[in-house]
Protein backbone atom coordinates (compact mmCIF):
# COMPACT_ATOMS: atom_id res chain seq x y z
CA UNK A 1 0.00 0.00 0.00
CA UNK A 2 1.38 3.35 -1.13
CA UNK A 3 1.63 6.02 2.02
CA UNK A 4 1.75 9.30 2.18
CA UNK A 5 3.84 11.26 4.51
CA UNK A 6 3.07 14.39 5.17
CA UNK A 7 5.90 17.52 6.92
CA UNK A 8 4.26 19.48 9.70
CA UNK A 9 4.77 22.31 7.24
CA UNK A 10 2.65 20.70 4.16
CA UNK A 11 0.15 20.02 7.04
CA UNK A 12 -0.27 23.64 7.71
CA UNK A 13 -0.84 24.36 3.30
CA UNK A 14 -3.98 21.65 4.10
CA UNK A 15 -5.64 24.04 6.87
CA UNK A 16 -8.58 25.80 5.49
CA UNK A 17 -8.26 29.28 4.16
CA UNK A 18 -11.15 31.69 5.37
CA UNK A 19 -11.52 35.13 3.28
CA UNK A 20 -12.74 37.68 5.72
CA UNK A 21 -16.28 38.09 4.37
CA UNK A 22 -19.09 36.97 6.29
CA UNK A 23 -18.86 32.92 6.42
CA UNK A 24 -23.06 32.02 5.93
CA UNK A 25 -22.55 28.66 6.93
CA UNK A 26 -24.15 26.18 9.42
CA UNK A 27 -21.01 24.64 10.94
CA UNK A 28 -22.65 21.37 12.89
CA UNK A 29 -21.62 18.39 11.50
CA UNK A 30 -24.30 16.25 11.37
CA UNK A 31 -23.76 12.34 12.18
CA UNK A 32 -24.25 9.48 10.03
CA UNK A 33 -27.35 7.48 10.64
CA UNK A 34 -26.86 4.17 11.02
CA UNK A 35 -28.61 3.63 7.76
CA UNK A 36 -25.73 5.70 6.82
CA UNK A 37 -27.41 8.92 5.87
CA UNK A 38 -26.03 12.26 6.67
CA UNK A 39 -27.54 15.90 6.38
CA UNK A 40 -24.89 18.45 5.47
CA UNK A 41 -25.01 22.28 5.08
CA UNK A 42 -23.99 24.11 1.52
CA UNK A 43 -24.98 27.15 2.74
CA UNK A 44 -26.80 29.37 5.77
CA UNK A 45 -27.88 32.67 5.88
CA UNK A 46 -29.74 33.41 9.82
CA UNK A 47 -30.69 36.37 11.39
CA UNK A 48 -28.42 34.65 14.47
CA UNK A 49 -25.45 34.54 12.01
CA UNK A 50 -26.48 38.50 10.92
CA UNK A 51 -25.93 39.50 14.49
CA UNK A 52 -29.88 39.05 15.19
CA UNK A 53 -31.09 41.45 12.19
CA UNK A 54 -33.54 40.89 9.85
CA UNK A 55 -32.34 38.34 6.78
CA UNK A 56 -33.56 40.31 3.36
CA UNK A 57 -33.09 38.45 0.26
CA UNK A 58 -32.17 41.52 -1.94
CA UNK A 59 -30.23 43.50 1.63
CA UNK A 60 -33.01 46.50 1.17
CA UNK A 61 -35.27 46.34 4.23
CA UNK A 62 -39.32 46.59 4.39
CA UNK A 63 -39.67 43.66 1.48
CA UNK A 64 -42.12 40.40 2.70
CA UNK A 65 -40.90 37.43 0.72
CA UNK A 66 -43.71 35.28 1.98
CA UNK A 67 -42.69 32.05 -0.24
CA UNK A 68 -40.51 30.44 -2.80
CA UNK A 69 -40.00 27.44 -5.23
CA UNK A 70 -37.36 25.90 -6.70
CA UNK A 71 -36.88 25.28 -10.50
CA UNK A 72 -33.95 23.38 -11.90
CA UNK A 73 -31.76 24.57 -9.44
CA UNK A 74 -32.85 28.40 -9.10
CA UNK A 75 -35.07 29.53 -5.98
CA UNK A 76 -37.68 31.81 -6.59
CA UNK A 77 -38.94 34.32 -4.14
CA UNK A 78 -41.66 35.99 -4.20
CA UNK A 79 -41.48 39.55 -2.55
CA UNK A 80 -44.27 42.88 -2.31
CA UNK A 81 -42.98 46.18 -0.97
CA UNK A 82 -46.03 47.01 0.63
CA UNK A 83 -49.78 46.83 0.57
CA UNK A 84 -50.64 50.16 -1.24
CA UNK A 85 -52.20 50.36 -4.60
CA UNK A 86 -50.91 52.18 -6.66
CA UNK A 87 -47.17 52.75 -5.85
CA UNK A 88 -46.25 48.92 -5.04
CA UNK A 89 -43.79 47.16 -5.83
CA UNK A 90 -44.20 43.25 -6.78
CA UNK A 91 -41.02 41.49 -7.42
CA UNK A 92 -39.13 37.94 -7.89
CA UNK A 93 -35.76 37.12 -6.90
CA UNK A 94 -33.90 34.71 -8.11
CA UNK A 95 -31.67 33.01 -6.51
CA UNK A 96 -28.86 30.24 -6.85
CA UNK A 97 -29.52 26.73 -5.20
CA UNK A 98 -25.96 25.90 -5.16
CA UNK A 99 -24.53 29.39 -3.19
CA UNK A 100 -27.53 30.97 -2.22
CA UNK A 101 -26.48 34.22 -4.30
CA UNK A 102 -28.88 36.42 -5.20
CA UNK A 103 -28.69 36.25 -9.57
CA UNK A 104 -31.62 38.29 -10.43
CA UNK A 105 -34.47 40.60 -9.35
CA UNK A 106 -37.23 40.72 -11.59
CA UNK A 107 -40.20 43.28 -11.25
CA UNK A 108 -43.75 42.31 -12.32
CA UNK A 109 -45.43 43.65 -14.96
CA UNK A 110 -48.08 46.65 -12.83
CA UNK A 111 -50.62 45.02 -15.03
CA UNK A 112 -50.24 41.66 -13.57
CA UNK A 113 -51.51 42.77 -10.04
CA UNK A 114 -53.45 46.25 -11.08
CA UNK A 115 -56.63 46.66 -8.45
CA UNK A 116 -54.83 44.08 -5.56
CA UNK A 117 -53.54 44.74 -2.17
CA UNK A 118 -51.11 42.46 -1.14
CA UNK A 119 -50.04 41.34 -4.38
CA UNK A 120 -47.16 39.06 -5.18
CA UNK A 121 -47.97 37.40 -1.40
CA UNK A 122 -47.50 33.86 -2.15
CA UNK A 123 -45.91 31.26 -4.74
CA UNK A 124 -46.36 27.68 -6.11
CA UNK A 125 -45.39 25.50 -8.71
CA UNK A 126 -47.37 22.76 -10.67
CA UNK A 127 -46.14 19.57 -11.64
CA UNK A 128 -45.61 20.43 -15.37
CA UNK A 129 -43.10 23.26 -13.97
CA UNK A 130 -45.46 26.09 -14.31
CA UNK A 131 -44.90 28.78 -11.91
CA UNK A 132 -48.27 30.87 -9.96
CA UNK A 133 -48.24 33.58 -7.64
CA UNK A 134 -51.53 34.66 -5.63
CA UNK A 135 -52.37 37.71 -3.43
CA UNK A 136 -53.36 38.26 -0.30
CA UNK A 137 -57.31 38.88 0.94
CA UNK A 138 -57.89 39.97 4.50
CA UNK A 139 -61.50 40.22 4.37
CA UNK A 140 -63.37 40.31 0.85
CA UNK A 141 -61.80 41.23 -2.61
CA UNK A 142 -60.58 39.28 -5.38
CA UNK A 143 -58.11 36.37 -5.28
CA UNK A 144 -56.17 36.20 -8.29
CA UNK A 145 -53.80 33.18 -9.21
CA UNK A 146 -51.28 34.29 -11.97
CA UNK A 147 -49.16 31.80 -14.14
CA UNK A 148 -45.30 33.81 -14.62
CA UNK A 149 -42.17 33.48 -16.40
CA UNK A 150 -39.88 35.21 -14.53
CA UNK A 151 -36.66 34.63 -16.80
CA UNK A 152 -38.65 36.00 -19.91
CA UNK A 153 -37.98 39.09 -21.37
CA UNK A 154 -40.79 41.20 -21.37
CA UNK A 155 -42.04 38.66 -18.40
CA UNK A 156 -44.23 36.35 -19.50
CA UNK A 157 -47.37 36.20 -17.25
CA UNK A 158 -51.48 35.15 -17.85
CA UNK A 159 -54.35 35.22 -15.51
CA UNK A 160 -55.39 31.79 -14.61
CA UNK A 161 -58.08 32.62 -11.60
CA UNK A 162 -59.77 35.72 -10.27
CA UNK A 163 -62.79 35.24 -8.58
CA UNK A 164 -64.46 37.24 -5.62
CA UNK A 165 -64.38 35.68 -2.09
CA UNK A 166 -65.18 36.78 1.58
CA UNK A 167 -62.73 36.04 4.56
CA UNK A 168 -58.81 36.00 5.04
CA UNK A 169 -56.78 33.86 2.22
CA UNK A 170 -52.82 34.07 2.28
CA UNK A 171 -51.57 30.80 0.34
CA UNK A 172 -51.94 28.59 -1.85
CA UNK A 173 -50.66 25.43 -3.54
CA UNK A 174 -51.26 23.50 -6.77
CA UNK A 175 -51.42 19.76 -8.79
CA UNK A 176 -51.34 19.01 -12.47
CA UNK A 177 -50.17 20.83 -15.22
CA UNK A 178 -52.61 24.25 -14.64
CA UNK A 179 -51.47 26.12 -18.03
CA UNK A 180 -51.79 23.29 -20.57
CA UNK A 181 -53.62 20.74 -19.09
CA UNK A 182 -56.29 19.40 -16.05
CA UNK A 183 -55.25 20.04 -12.19
CA UNK A 184 -56.36 21.75 -9.24
CA UNK A 185 -55.76 25.15 -6.89
CA UNK A 186 -55.89 24.43 -3.06
CA UNK A 187 -57.03 27.23 -1.16
CA UNK A 188 -56.65 27.48 2.68
CA UNK A 189 -59.37 30.08 4.32
CA UNK A 190 -57.68 31.24 8.07
CA UNK A 191 -58.95 31.04 11.19
CA UNK A 192 -61.37 28.41 9.44
CA UNK A 193 -61.61 24.74 8.91
CA UNK A 194 -62.41 25.47 4.62
CA UNK A 195 -60.43 25.12 1.70
CA UNK A 196 -61.33 26.25 -1.51
CA UNK A 197 -60.83 23.74 -4.44
CA UNK A 198 -61.00 25.27 -7.90
CA UNK A 199 -60.85 22.50 -10.87
CA UNK A 200 -58.83 23.78 -13.94
CA UNK A 201 -59.44 21.73 -16.94
CA UNK A 202 -57.29 22.58 -20.38
CA UNK A 203 -55.60 25.48 -18.70
CA UNK A 204 -59.01 27.17 -17.55
CA UNK A 205 -59.84 27.20 -13.57
CA UNK A 206 -63.45 27.13 -12.78
CA UNK A 207 -63.95 30.33 -10.86
CA UNK A 208 -66.55 28.53 -8.57
CA UNK A 209 -64.88 26.97 -5.46
CA UNK A 210 -65.52 23.54 -4.28
CA UNK A 211 -65.62 23.89 -0.57
CA UNK A 212 -63.56 20.93 1.45
CA UNK A 213 -64.80 21.17 5.07
CA UNK A 214 -61.85 19.78 7.31
CA UNK A 215 -63.66 17.58 9.72
CA UNK A 216 -60.34 17.20 12.45
CA UNK A 217 -57.34 19.19 13.26
CA UNK A 218 -54.83 18.07 15.73
CA UNK A 219 -54.25 18.30 18.93
CA UNK A 220 -57.56 19.77 19.87
CA UNK A 221 -57.81 21.74 21.67
CA UNK A 222 -54.62 23.75 20.22
CA UNK A 223 -51.78 24.64 22.62
CA UNK A 224 -52.82 28.38 22.03
CA UNK A 225 -56.19 30.20 21.42
CA UNK A 226 -56.66 29.99 17.11
CA UNK A 227 -59.36 29.59 15.29
CA UNK A 228 -59.78 26.28 12.83
CA UNK A 229 -56.27 26.20 11.80
CA UNK A 230 -55.65 29.42 11.88
CA UNK A 231 -53.84 32.27 10.22
CA UNK A 232 -51.26 31.19 7.19
CA UNK A 233 -51.68 27.44 7.17
CA UNK A 234 -49.57 25.85 4.48
CA UNK A 235 -51.13 22.81 2.14
CA UNK A 236 -48.64 20.35 0.22
CA UNK A 237 -50.51 18.33 -2.39
CA UNK A 238 -49.20 15.07 -2.77
CA UNK A 239 -51.71 13.69 -5.24
CA UNK A 240 -55.15 13.72 -6.42
CA UNK A 241 -56.74 12.73 -3.38
CA UNK A 242 -53.96 13.54 -0.57
CA UNK A 243 -52.92 16.64 0.90
CA UNK A 244 -50.91 17.89 3.51
CA UNK A 245 -52.34 20.98 6.06
CA UNK A 246 -50.22 22.56 8.48
CA UNK A 247 -51.86 25.34 10.68
CA UNK A 248 -51.17 27.52 13.19
CA UNK A 249 -50.69 25.80 16.67
CA UNK A 250 -51.77 22.96 15.03
CA UNK A 251 -49.73 19.85 13.78
CA UNK A 252 -49.04 18.81 10.02
CA UNK A 253 -51.62 16.39 9.25
CA UNK A 254 -52.54 14.12 5.71
CA UNK A 255 -56.14 14.49 4.30
CA UNK A 256 -58.24 13.28 1.87
CA UNK A 257 -60.12 15.67 -0.30
CA UNK A 258 -63.35 14.95 1.48
CA UNK A 259 -61.46 16.52 4.36
CA UNK A 260 -60.81 13.56 6.78
CA UNK A 261 -57.45 13.08 8.28
CA UNK A 262 -55.81 10.08 6.79
CA UNK A 263 -52.74 10.26 8.81
CA UNK A 264 -50.53 12.75 11.22
CA UNK A 265 -48.36 13.67 14.30
CA UNK A 266 -51.78 12.92 15.75
CA UNK A 267 -50.23 8.73 15.51
CA UNK A 268 -47.17 9.66 17.01
CA UNK A 269 -47.56 12.44 19.40
CA UNK A 270 -43.59 12.19 21.19
CA UNK A 271 -42.59 13.31 17.28
CA UNK A 272 -44.87 16.42 17.05
CA UNK A 273 -44.00 19.77 16.99
CA UNK A 274 -45.68 20.41 19.77
CA UNK A 275 -44.21 18.18 21.71
CA UNK A 276 -41.30 20.14 21.42
CA UNK A 277 -39.29 21.11 25.37
CA UNK A 278 -40.06 24.78 25.34
CA UNK A 279 -38.14 27.04 27.08
CA UNK A 280 -37.56 27.21 30.58
CA UNK A 281 -38.47 30.45 31.73
CA UNK A 282 -42.42 29.02 29.83
CA UNK A 283 -43.11 24.96 30.25
CA UNK A 284 -46.81 26.11 29.39
CA UNK A 285 -45.34 27.03 25.20
CA UNK A 286 -45.97 24.04 23.69
CA UNK A 287 -46.84 25.96 20.36
CA UNK A 288 -44.67 24.16 17.85
CA UNK A 289 -43.40 25.87 14.94
CA UNK A 290 -44.65 28.13 11.90
CA UNK A 291 -46.75 26.58 9.15
CA UNK A 292 -44.54 24.67 6.55
CA UNK A 293 -44.46 20.78 5.85
CA UNK A 294 -42.61 19.00 2.98
CA UNK A 295 -42.87 15.18 1.97
CA UNK A 296 -39.96 13.57 -0.46
CA UNK A 297 -38.48 10.44 -1.53
CA UNK A 298 -34.82 9.61 -1.97
CA UNK A 299 -33.55 6.26 -3.44
CA UNK A 300 -36.34 4.24 -2.24
CA UNK A 301 -36.86 6.22 1.16
CA UNK A 302 -39.76 8.43 1.99
CA UNK A 303 -38.92 11.69 4.47
CA UNK A 304 -40.89 14.71 5.66
CA UNK A 305 -40.14 17.78 6.94
CA UNK A 306 -41.41 20.33 9.08
CA UNK A 307 -41.29 23.66 10.63
CA UNK A 308 -40.68 22.69 14.39
CA UNK A 309 -38.93 25.06 17.05
CA UNK A 310 -40.59 28.40 17.10
CA UNK A 311 -38.71 31.68 16.98
CA UNK A 312 -39.25 32.12 20.88
CA UNK A 313 -37.87 28.62 22.14
CA UNK A 314 -34.21 28.16 23.56
CA UNK A 315 -32.83 27.30 19.95
CA UNK A 316 -35.28 29.50 17.96
CA UNK A 317 -36.43 28.83 14.37
CA UNK A 318 -35.49 25.08 12.86
CA UNK A 319 -36.77 22.14 11.16
CA UNK A 320 -37.58 18.66 11.73
CA UNK A 321 -36.52 15.67 9.04
CA UNK A 322 -38.24 12.50 9.86
CA UNK A 323 -37.89 9.12 8.00
CA UNK A 324 -40.83 6.56 7.15
CA UNK A 325 -40.17 3.27 7.86
CA UNK A 326 -41.56 1.97 4.32
CA UNK A 327 -44.21 2.52 1.27
CA UNK A 328 -47.23 2.21 4.06
CA UNK A 329 -45.40 5.93 5.11
CA UNK A 330 -46.97 5.55 8.27
CA UNK A 331 -46.66 8.30 10.72
CA UNK A 332 -46.95 5.95 13.97
CA UNK A 333 -43.40 4.44 13.03
CA UNK A 334 -41.84 7.54 11.50
CA UNK A 335 -38.71 7.59 12.83
CA UNK A 336 -36.73 11.25 13.95
CA UNK A 337 -33.39 12.32 11.99
CA UNK A 338 -32.41 16.04 12.80
CA UNK A 339 -33.25 18.85 14.20
CA UNK A 340 -31.64 21.84 11.67
CA UNK A 341 -29.77 24.39 11.88
CA UNK A 342 -28.13 23.22 14.90
CA UNK A 343 -28.33 26.62 16.46
CA UNK A 344 -31.94 27.82 15.13
CA UNK A 345 -32.25 30.59 12.31
CA UNK A 346 -33.70 33.39 14.47
CA UNK A 347 -35.95 35.47 16.79
CA UNK A 348 -37.50 37.99 14.28
CA UNK A 349 -41.42 36.99 14.67
CA UNK A 350 -42.57 35.20 12.44
CA UNK A 351 -45.97 33.82 12.21
CA UNK A 352 -46.47 33.83 8.14
CA UNK A 353 -43.52 31.39 7.20
CA UNK A 354 -41.37 28.54 7.76
CA UNK A 355 -41.10 26.67 4.24
CA UNK A 356 -39.10 23.95 2.74
CA UNK A 357 -38.55 22.42 -0.93
CA UNK A 358 -36.53 19.65 -2.16
CA UNK A 359 -34.87 18.89 -4.89
CA UNK A 360 -33.37 15.42 -5.77
CA UNK A 361 -29.99 15.42 -7.40
CA UNK A 362 -27.74 13.15 -9.35
CA UNK A 363 -24.81 12.85 -7.13
CA UNK A 364 -23.09 9.81 -9.08
CA UNK A 365 -24.43 6.26 -8.28
CA UNK A 366 -26.95 7.82 -5.92
CA UNK A 367 -29.56 10.70 -5.89
CA UNK A 368 -28.89 12.83 -3.08
CA UNK A 369 -32.00 15.55 -1.51
CA UNK A 370 -30.76 19.50 -1.85
CA UNK A 371 -33.14 20.32 1.05
CA UNK A 372 -33.87 24.35 0.56
CA UNK A 373 -35.54 25.61 3.83
CA UNK A 374 -36.72 29.47 4.49
CA UNK A 375 -37.88 31.43 7.39
CA UNK A 376 -39.24 34.56 7.10
CA UNK A 377 -37.24 37.12 8.35
CA UNK A 378 -34.93 34.83 9.57
CA UNK A 379 -33.24 33.35 6.43
CA UNK A 380 -32.87 30.72 4.33
CA UNK A 381 -30.42 28.11 3.93
CA UNK A 382 -29.09 24.88 1.26
CA UNK A 383 -28.64 21.77 2.88
CA UNK A 384 -27.71 17.86 1.41
CA UNK A 385 -29.13 15.01 2.45
CA UNK A 386 -26.40 12.21 1.44
CA UNK A 387 -27.20 8.47 1.18
CA UNK A 388 -25.09 5.46 1.66
CA UNK A 389 -22.00 8.02 3.81
CA UNK A 390 -18.76 6.83 4.49
CA UNK A 391 -18.15 6.96 8.04
CA UNK A 392 -15.50 9.85 8.49
CA UNK A 393 -12.54 9.10 10.08
CA UNK A 394 -12.42 8.55 14.04
CA UNK A 395 -12.11 11.06 16.72
CA UNK A 396 -8.24 10.80 16.07
CA UNK A 397 -8.53 14.16 14.03
CA UNK A 398 -10.27 16.20 16.69
CA UNK A 399 -7.22 17.77 17.43
CA UNK A 400 -7.27 19.84 13.93
CA UNK A 401 -7.81 23.53 14.13
CA UNK A 402 -9.62 23.22 11.06
CA UNK A 403 -10.88 21.03 8.63
CA UNK A 404 -7.58 19.18 6.51
CA UNK A 405 -7.49 16.85 3.54
CA UNK A 406 -6.68 13.48 4.55
CA UNK A 407 -4.91 10.72 1.66
CA UNK A 408 -4.99 7.45 2.21
CA UNK A 409 -3.96 4.85 -0.63
CA UNK A 410 -5.82 5.96 -3.44
CA UNK A 411 -8.37 7.85 -1.70
CA UNK A 412 -8.62 11.63 -0.38
CA UNK A 413 -11.08 12.59 1.99
CA UNK A 414 -12.31 15.90 4.46
CA UNK A 415 -11.40 15.46 8.25
CA UNK A 416 -11.90 17.47 10.87
CA UNK A 417 -14.72 19.26 12.68
CA UNK A 418 -16.55 20.94 9.34
CA UNK A 419 -15.33 19.14 7.44
CA UNK A 420 -18.77 18.34 5.58
CA UNK A 421 -18.71 22.20 4.53
CA UNK A 422 -16.56 20.91 1.53
CA UNK A 423 -18.20 19.79 -1.13
CA UNK A 424 -15.88 20.49 -4.61
CA UNK A 425 -13.05 19.01 -4.99
CA UNK A 426 -10.00 19.69 -7.53
CA UNK A 427 -6.94 17.80 -8.37
CA UNK A 428 -3.99 19.59 -10.33
CA UNK A 429 -6.82 22.50 -11.06
CA UNK A 430 -9.31 20.32 -12.39
CA UNK A 431 -12.66 19.41 -10.93
CA UNK A 432 -12.98 15.64 -9.57
CA UNK A 433 -16.00 13.57 -8.79
CA UNK A 434 -16.31 13.46 -5.13
CA UNK A 435 -18.97 11.24 -4.28
CA UNK A 436 -19.83 10.48 -0.84
CA UNK A 437 -16.86 13.22 0.72
CA UNK A 438 -14.03 11.06 -1.06
CA UNK A 439 -11.82 11.72 -4.51
CA UNK A 440 -9.95 8.99 -6.20
CA UNK A 441 -6.72 9.17 -6.80
CA UNK A 442 -6.02 6.15 -8.63
CA UNK A 443 -3.51 6.58 -11.67
CA UNK A 444 -2.07 9.52 -10.00
CA UNK A 445 1.96 10.18 -9.83
CA UNK A 446 4.15 12.36 -9.31
CA UNK A 447 3.57 16.08 -7.60
CA UNK A 448 -0.02 16.72 -7.62
CA UNK A 449 -1.94 19.73 -6.22
CA UNK A 450 -5.23 19.00 -4.26
CA UNK A 451 -7.73 21.53 -3.57
CA UNK A 452 -11.36 21.28 -1.78
CA UNK A 453 -13.75 24.10 -1.57
CA UNK A 454 -17.13 24.93 -0.46
CA UNK A 455 -20.03 25.42 -2.78
CA UNK A 456 -19.90 29.15 -3.26
CA UNK A 457 -15.49 28.51 -3.10
CA UNK A 458 -15.76 30.79 0.30
CA UNK A 459 -13.38 28.64 1.95
CA UNK A 460 -10.62 26.59 0.50
CA UNK A 461 -7.99 23.84 1.82
CA UNK A 462 -4.94 22.88 -0.27
CA UNK A 463 -2.49 20.47 -0.28
CA UNK A 464 0.65 19.35 -2.16
CA UNK A 465 1.74 15.77 -2.31
CA UNK A 466 3.78 13.61 -3.92
CA UNK A 467 3.35 10.29 -5.19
Amino acid sequence: MKKIFVSSITLLLAFISISSAQQWLDTHTYPVTENKEQLRNVFLRSALLNSGSTVFINDVAGGESRGFVEKNGKLYFVNRTSNNNPGHIAQIFEVDGSTGDLLNTYDLPAAAYNGLTFSANDIAIDDAGNIFISNMVTTSGELRITYINPTQSPMEWETLLSTTVNGRFETFDVYGDLKNGNGFILVPKSSSNIIHRYNVTGGVANTTAQEITISALFPDPPPSAVTGFGQSARIQIISNDRFYLDGAFRNPTLYNMSGNPVDGFQNNIALAPTSITPKPDNPADRRGGPTGVTEFTLNGKHYLIVASANTDFVTPQQFDLFQFKDDNKNFSDMTFMYRFPNAGMGRTSNGIASISNVQIINDGSKDKARIYIYSFRNGYGIYDLMTDVAEEPGSEYDWLAAPAIFVEGDMASIVGTGSNTFVKFFVNGTEVEFTNGIADLSGLSGDISLRATSANASQVIRLKIRR
